[in-house]
């Protein structure tokens, strides 16, 4: 029976909270779309999570879809429904908060936006990224959505008339106005979202919450599942990282990686953005070419990065826009991966940026993907079948992870030689 829904914005986002509850082992599918009948959930799944791929959508769409999504969550009698944000609050968030209330119809929405472990903190109502404003921050210059306000309500004021509160970490939720229908709690520290929930479930109102995968994290403790022993990744031969991020925290993981022993290639323009180019002989061949350099590298990085003046050029002279962009680059990493899991070598691929793996999945057509465990804070291990083939895949949002985390995950994941 499922006892929690969780709406994402991408898929990156629906792998780090849904894998929260995973590593506790509790029962969890993850869905690139709504499920087309309730047959689609296994019996035993306790926690769904649904990636609505509203993050690039204009306001009024991402809207209409994760209202439609809540509204047949409510008919189904999902007890809980959590809306996922990005810990770095870019997206719709104020369109998708009013999307959760409209379709439940509940009075209002408890909106814990922080991530303390990784040093992103609402005080106040204003949200800082390790000390430092949002908006001054590496996210303040976001290629796709830049953020460009720190104070929450504001944030949410762009696309929603709804009232904001703001309550102070040691406030209690007393206080709260009847038309206040968006409460925004301070998170300083991971205790606080944990005191959050017991108030929430003290006075029965933990049915509607918004938040990141801290708050994910505190509620695989909070609430009682039918456990059962998590699982761990495995050992494979090749280490292979697909980088279609543009985030400098990811730019900055690839220089330290390259520096301490990975291989690395740079795709042209026209293995990014050329629409039929996997279908062309050069392509075929780049394909067999990555083949050969995953087998004789044991830890290669395929980076679309741009060159700007060179991308500038291609996208006028084949009249691409940036949405064109945003759906090529992951198509054309997806080409890679589905062709290794085509020849079922033994390489695991880590997928960075949030469109990156949902590309690959869509390139082929599959909706479902197993979440394993999680093998560094934010960066997640899943199966996914192809070709037969059960494929190991990391995924890993742009924004997360220490300089040296692609070197550390490598030691873990790399057979011994």
């Amino acid at each position: 029976m499922v006892k929690l829904l969780i709406i994402a914005d991408d898929f990156t986002g629906a792998l780090d909270t849904g894998i929260q509850f995973v590593n506790k082992g509790i029962a969890t599918q993850v869905f690139t779309k709504m499920p087309e009948a309730i047959g689609d959930i296994d019996e035993t799944t306790e926690v769904l999570v649904i990636d609505s791929e509203t993050r690039p959508m204009p306001a009024a769409k991402a809207y209409d879809a994760v209202k439609n999504i809540t509204g047949w969550a409510k008919a189904i009698k999902i007890p809980i429904i959590f809306k996922k944000t990005d810990s770095a609050l870019r997206g719709n968030i104020g369109s998708e908060l009013q999307a959760v209330l409209d379709g439940s119809r509940h009075d209002k929405v408890y909106f814990l936006p922080g991530y303390p472990k990784i040093d992103r903190c609402t005080v106040n109502g204003t949200h800082y990224i390790q000390g430092q404003l949002l908006e001054k921050s590496v996210f303040g210059q976001d290629p796709f959505e830049p953020v460009k306000m720190s104070y929450i309500p504001d944030i949410i004021a762009q696309q929603t008339s709804l009232k904001c509160a703001c309550v102070k970490r040691n406030e209690a939720l007393n206080d709260i106005k009847s038309d206040e229908r968006i409460v925004i709690c301070d998170v300083e520290k991971h205790k606080d979202i944990e005191e959050r929930l017991d108030e929430l479930q003290e006075k029965d109102e933990l049915c509607i919450i918004a938040g990141c995968a801290a708050l994910a994290e505190a509620l695989a403790d909070k609430l009682r599942f039918d456990a059962v022993k998590p699982q761990s990744y495995r050992k494979s031969e090749n280490f292979l990282v697909e980088c279609g991020s543009l985030n400098m925290i990811t730019q900055n993981q690839l220089d330290y990686a390259e520096k301490h022993g990975f291989s690395r290639i740079h795709m042209t323009v026209e293995q990014k953005l050329q629409k039929d180019y996997y279908s062309t002989q050069a392509g075929l061949e780049f394909l067999r070419k990555m083949q050969e350099e995953c087998e004789k590298d044991r830890c290669l990085i395929i980076d679309s990065i741009d060159r700007e003046e060179d991308k500038k050029g291609f996208m006028e002279a084949n009249k691409l826009t940036m949405n064109d962009v945003r759906t090529l680059i992951p198509t054309a990493h997806g080409h890679v991966a589905d062709h290794l899991a085509a020849n079922k070598q033994d390489t695991t691929i880590l997928m960075t940026g949030g469109d990156t793996l949902m590309g690959y999945m869509k390139l082929i057509g599959c909706t479902q993907i197993t979440p394993v465990c999680e093998i560094e804070q934010g960066v997640v291990v899943s199966n996914l079948k192809n070709h037969g083939f059960v494929q190991q895949i990391i995924s890993k949002s742009g924004g997360f992870g220490t300089k040296d985390v692609l070197v550390k995950i490598a030691d873990k994941i790399l057979n011994q030689k």
